[in-house]
């Protein structure tokens, strides 16, 4: 494994056959092939790697011998054909010893959020799935991740939507199987409008987050008090308005900074940030670096 030298000394990056990971403090910025959010990395190399996060939902496949995470505060020994799933944003850590080897998939969700049930079930998808048991439903997962592989692997048409019908899949069967009995917030006709809602909320952020919106304009759009749709968002989104206003925002920026060559100024704007000063401060919370140190960490690949 080669080292990557960059202009910031704070920023780790290493080169692997398959691309590149980025280490800004802990926070973990995956490069992705071009015009896919995807990377399916094999590995049959001790390796330790230290704790961090990242916007990606992470799959975990050990083909042999044994993988253990930390994540958070809880350790899963994850062993030949079990799988362990890690929701985005949550720091975690792998160590592989000798003779181990395994699959280490990395997705990014945006296009999970859009889906209803989902959203509904959210906060019960925001913790790790160790699948263990060896259930139908263990045994259909793991098989889907290996048509993931072979998708990525084969690179055909298409192979990016592809992949991402397998983590469909993957989630349908989760909810199906290990969340049996949970019942989402759309189980009664009056809890339905308010999801109803609620999601034309989303849309409606969604498509004006470049204004100046405040949580008293989106609870007024919902016909809703500001403490009532505040409450209902979070229970249904998993996100607070102002976090999810956020989210959408930094989205749309990070899509600029890689995708484009515009300002700091125009991708401020664009984003709906207001001003420069306010869009670095932000991301830097939320990102771990400034947006140059961003895009320069990209730009080099």
């Amino acid at each position: 494994m080669a080292e990557v030298r960059i202009r910031e000394n704070t920023v780790r990056a290493a080169r692997y056959e398959d691309g590149f990971r980025v280490l800004q403090g802990r926070r973990e910025y995956v490069t992705y092939p071009d015009d896919s959010s995807v990377r399916v990395w094999f590995s049959d190399v001790p390796w330790r790697y230290e704790m961090h996060d990242h916007s990606a939902v992470e799959i975990l496949l050990t083909l042999e011998g044994s993988v253990t995470y930390t994540v958070e505060d809880t350790v899963y020994q994850v062993r030949k054909g079990e799988v362990l799933l890690i929701p985005p944003d949550m720091q975690h850590s792998l160590t592989m010893g000798e003779g181990s080897s395994r699959y280490l998939y990395l997705l990014e969700p945006e296009g999970l959020l859009s889906m209803r049930d989902i959203k509904a079930l959210n906060p019960h998808f925001h913790r790790p799935f160790h699948l263990h048991d060896g259930s139908d439903a263990h045994v259909r997962i793991r098989e889907t991740l290996l048509r993931m592989q072979d998708a990525y692997e084969k690179r055909e048409m298409m192979w990016n939507t592809v992949c991402y019908s397998y983590l469909l899949r993957i989630y349908a069967i989760l909810g199906q199987r290990y969340l049996n009995g949970v019942r989402a917030r759309t189980a009664d006709g009056g809890r339905l409008v308010e999801s109803e809602v609620i999601t034309a909320a989303m849309t409606y952020i969604n498509n004006h987050y470049q204004q100046d919106l405040s949580l008293e304009d989106v609870a007024g759009f919902a016909g809703f008090s500001r403490y009532y749709f505040s409450r209902s968002f979070k229970k249904q989104t998993g996100y607070s308005f102002k976090d999810y206003l956020c989210q959408k925002r930094l989205q749309v920026a990070v899509d600029l900074l890689i995708r484009t060559d515009k300002s700091m100024k125009d991708v401020a704007l664009e984003s709906g940030f207001g001003s420069v000063a306010t869009f670095n401060r932000v991301f830097r919370e939320k990102k771990g670096c400034t947006p140059t140190q961003f895009r320069a960490i990209y730009g080099m690949y």
